[in-house]
């Protein structure tokens, strides 16, 4: 338990948009924000958009939790949610406590009114992972998800999902069914172009819906976030092994 409270205390929260964020990643989010809504086509209750990676490191959840942040500045009721059941790390970035959430409402534990923050931010509320579970792929395919999701979009407008790195763990294609869209994010330097092609794969595989990928610590001096692109055009030479 200490460890894992050490762990959290490294968090860097430099990177959530703040009234400290510099102007070009504020600005840069704001693009963002407006590609993924002309992304997505007009359909009755919220949108639900997925957010994943390949793997580990490329920025996954500082995007989700900041697309949240940047989508409730316009006044839209907004809610993330943490299924990255293995290692979240959305109540860090919010500033919150771990506490029961997702996994506890899918278990029939707790209610989703007792699970939601609400206004942890100004106008976005979130849900976090709550308990880890063993088989976190079994409980997100699970229809208590699915319900919650229904639920969920009859109370937002647009409702941000981290998930687990595609190429790791199948997570996120289970979670990709229930969302309208999928957001990818790559790194700069990092990511290769076979792991890109590997994540698209795998998504399509499950038939998600891709609209777009985000480029994180992109080569500005001013910036960490690059800008929302159609697709991925470059290939780097990082390897990266998991076990």
């Amino acid at each position: 338990m200490k460890k894992r409270m050490k762990k959290e205390a490294l968090v860097d929260l430099g990177n959530i948009l703040s009234e400290h964020t510099n102007f070009e990643t504020s600005e840069n989010y704001k693009t963002l924000r407006t590609s993924i809504m002309f992304s997505l086509p007009k359909l009755e209750g919220g949108k639900v958009i997925g957010v994943t990676s390949a793997i580990p490191g490329e920025g996954k959840s500082t995007t989700v939790v900041n697309l949240g942040i940047a989508f409730a500045q316009m006044g839209a009721k907004v809610i993330v949610l943490d299924c990255d059941l293995r290692k979240p790390k959305v109540h860090r970035y919010l500033q919150t406590d771990l506490g029961e959430g997702m996994t506890n409402v899918i278990c029939g534990f707790v209610t989703l009114d007792d699970v939601i923050r609400k206004d942890i931010r100004p106008g976005l509320d979130c849900i976090t992972a709550g308990e880890i579970p063993p088989n976190a792929a079994e409980v997100l395919s699970s229809q208590a998800f699915t319900d919650i999701i229904n639920v969920l979009k009859t109370k937002y407008d647009y409702i941000f999902v981290d998930t687990p790195p595609v190429t790791v763990v199948t997570d996120a294609a289970v979670v990709s069914k229930r969302c309208t869209a999928m957001v990818l994010i790559v790194k700069n330097n990092y990511t290769t172009f076979d792991m890109v092609d590997e994540m698209i794969r795998r998504l399509k595989k499950v038939q998600a819906k891709i609209i777009g990928f985000v480029m994180t610590s992109s080569d500005s001096k001013h910036s960490r976030y690059g800008s929302y692109v159609g697709r991925y055009k470059y290939k780097y030479g990082y390897k990266y092994g998991y076990k």
